[in-house]
């Protein structure tokens, strides 16, 4: 009679693969919760159909769109340039732990500009050059915080916006370099390039 087999309490799971020490190291320095990286663990697993532990750059778009993080093809070629063509799981949660930091960045910068969007039209008075001291955005930026922007600081911060400034944002309503009027998303876009 062969041995039997020691019984297994129906609650007690076998024990997960242990992810390879570059994740679990990917995983500590990444900022994500740990619900996060067992979430986009499995959804990268659930793609890697041949367990090789790479995304082909089609498989990575494909995942990405299903997170609501769809990559442009300038950002499928950064992220796949260093490993042949392919994607780590490594690779996918440092990319997964940006897109997420540009999230909760996204929202802290909304809550702060909303604070001079008194009527909630999703612009923000900085002001024209000549009447920039009227404008509460202006007056702020260069007079709080342990290190205020001058003058010349402010203008170069803004300076970029104007010049690609989407004016179809505004409805044909001119450009802010003529009236002062921001629309503070295309703005906060623009921050989170650099």
């Amino acid at each position: 009679q062969a041995p039997a087999t020691p019984r297994r309490s129906p609650h007690l799971q076998p024990p997960a693969a242990r992810p390879p020490p570059a994740v679990l190291a990917a995983m500590s320095e990444s900022g994500l919760t740990e619900e996060q990286q067992r979430e986009f663990t499995e959804a990268f697993n659930d793609l890697d159909k041949n367990h090789t532990g790479f995304l082909s750059p089609f498989e990575l778009g494909v995942l990405m769109r299903s997170l609501g993080h769809p990559l442009t093809e300038e950002d499928l070629r950064n992220v796949t340039a260093d490993n042949g063509g392919g994607v780590t799981l490594a690779d996918f949660l440092n990319v997964m732990a940006k897109r997420e930091q540009d999230i909760a960045l996204q929202e802290k910068l909304m809550e702060a500009f909303l604070v001079f969007d008194r009527d909630r039209s999703g612009f923000i008075n900085v002001g024209t050059r000549e009447d920039r001291y009227r404008s509460e955005f202006y007056t702020q930026m260069t007079s709080l915080g342990p290190a205020p922007y001058t003058e010349k600081e402010f203008d170069e911060f803004m300076s970029e916006y104007m010049a690609e400034e989407p004016v179809a944002s505004r409805g044909g309503q001119g450009s802010a370099a003529e009236d002062g009027e921001v629309d503070y998303m295309e703005l906060i876009k623009l921050m989170l390039k650099k």
